[in-house]
């Protein structure tokens, strides 16, 4: 019997390294993709942002610092404390989607009233990034009994939008892949450490990462798809200028 419960508090323990590892790694790709525009903006002498932008800077750190917090405390055994700030993450979730589709358009409408290069992915990744997260996250919360279910929908929600801050690394570390695309392999890399994670520790993927993790790439694939068609192109034209 002791031999099981020590295993059983490894195993638990390992789990808590584990989602608390991947949270650091979000934050610290969060700060670096944005230090140069907005974390350290005054060293890197950029633009000034708009006030649509730095809310949405805001509510974006707010939420990448609670998600960081969030997996503090499951690893502090403070679930009890953890449950009690669920209704916070709720509403920066839902503040997220609206502010994030509102950024996404309005960078493409600055750059093209001032007659600048385009700012960042083409309109389609970003777009497709909030509503990714928008459909894990909310996945997450409806599952949030299920412990292991919502740890993981969490953690790809959280992953998925990280696709602007890593397109942003892929830019400026000249890794030989276009923003974009550099970008979605790179948080694909996350997916790929939960896959790992989880055939190291269960033997075979959790159904979660399994539905979740197959929903991640296929909105990839999607947002590849839609950029590529004169369609969509005239529309996202339509709505930045």
């Amino acid at each position: 019997m002791a031999t099981v419960a020590q295993r059983g508090g490894a195993k638990l323990n390992t789990e808590r390294r584990f989602f608390a590892t991947m949270a650091l790694v979000i934050s610290a790709a969060t700060f670096i993709g944005f230090a140069p525009s907005y974390y350290l903006a005054p060293m890197f002498a950029a633009r000034p942002l708009s006030m649509l932008l730095h809310v949405h800077g805001v509510v974006f750190t707010a939420w990448i610092l609670l998600y960081v917090a969030q997996t503090g405390l499951i690893s502090a055994s403070r679930a009890d404390i953890h449950r009690i700030v669920g209704p916070v993450a709720v509403v920066l979730a839902i503040a997220m989607v609206p502010l994030g589709i509102a950024a996404a358009i309005v960078t493409k409408q600055v750059a093209a009233a001032h007659h600048m290069p385009p700012q960042g992915p083409p309109l389609v990744f970003p777009l497709g990034a909030i509503l990714t997260f928008a459909v894990l996250v909310g996945a997450g919360f409806v599952r949030r009994k299920q412990s292991a279910w919502h740890k993981r929908l969490m953690l790809l929600g959280t992953a998925a939008i990280l696709t602007t801050p890593l397109a942003r690394i892929t830019r400026f570390t000249h890794i030989g892949l276009a923003p974009a695309f550099g970008g979605m392999i790179l948080t694909d890399v996350l997916l790929a450490a939960l896959a790992i994670y989880d055939i190291r520790t269960r033997g075979k993927l959790h159904p979660a990462t399994i539905w979740g993790g197959g929903f991640f790439l296929a909105t990839q694939a999607l947002r590849v798809a839609l950029n590529a068609m004169p369609a969509w192109q005239a529309f996202a034209k339509g709505l930045t200028g």
